[in-house]
């Protein structure tokens, strides 16, 4: 996710506070700010973040003990019951604008990464033509190091098209890695497919260049494709091509 739009959701979010203040807890409009706002900061910071965990733990409702007439003790409830939502609206706030703080001083990227590490692992999109060998063998190797590899054919579609699943993917991922095989035959030359030649504009443009190029040994690639630092492999032998992914995503503070 990037920076303005985590920081869009935190506003959008703190801009209910004040209205919500002149409801009451447990409205529909309280729920959906409660729901709505802690799944926002588990996406954004990670479900273990103490964000998340934070708000989760704010107390709307509680009253405490206290000594009131029979006559006046329903409405003495009321009146707690109200200053405690006042107040955890009040924590909300304060979490809200600690949460928008950190953003902005210590940048999306690395909180965004930390987050997902601790959920479980960074996730590296893979951007590839045809199935082969090497892709299966990078998708393992991506695993084995403890992260998710984003394979855009390997999951729901969720009713999207191929481009703007690719370009939801990809805007969830950490890095990326292009694999370009010799997949397409132009003259007497292999070239990778054109939805690779396409993701590695898009890769640079969303990934702030976080991104990991390997190039099969026979294949060649256009010549309005900017030169990168490309590592060569083969479909048997991919060793030198894993070293520079590890070399990269250590840099990227993925591993």
């Amino acid at each position: 996710m990037e920076l303005d739009k985590a920081l869009a959701i935190l506003d959008e979010a703190l801009a209910k506070i004040e209205p919500l203040r002149r409801a009451k807890a447990l409205s529909p409009a309280h729920i959906e700010f409660v729901q709505t706002t802690g799944l926002e900061l588990a996406r954004i910071f990670g479900a273990e973040s103490a964000p998340s965990k934070n708000f989760a733990r704010i107390d709307y409702q509680s009253v405490g003990s206290f000594i009131a007439s029979a006559f006046d003790m329903d409405e003495e409830r009321a009146r707690r019951r109200h200053q405690a939502y006042l107040r955890g609206l009040d924590a909300a706030e304060g979490i809200l604008l600690s949460a928008r703080g950190q953003l902005k001083t210590q940048g999306a990227d690395k909180i965004l990464i930390a987050s997902r590490l601790r959920s479980g692992g960074g996730r590296v999109f893979i951007s590839h033509g045809k199935s082969s060998v090497a892709l299966t063998k990078l998708e393992r190797f991506i695993r084995a190091m403890g992260l998710e590899p984003v394979i855009v054919v390997h999951g729901p579609s969720e009713g999207m098209s191929v481009d703007g699943l690719v370009d939801k993917r990809m805007g969830e991922s950490d890095c990326a890695i292009i694999l370009a095989t010799s997949d397409d035959q132009v003259g007497q030359y292999h070239q990778p497919r054109p939805n690779v030649i396409h993701e590695i504009g898009l890769t640079q443009e969303k990934l702030n260049n976080k991104v990991v190029y390997l190039k099969e040994l026979e294949c060649e690639l256009p010549s309005n494709v900017r030169p990168k630092v490309w590592e060569t492999f083969t479909q048997d032998n991919m060793e030198a091509a894993f070293e520079k992914v590890i070399k990269e995503l250590r840099s990227f503070g993925l591993i």
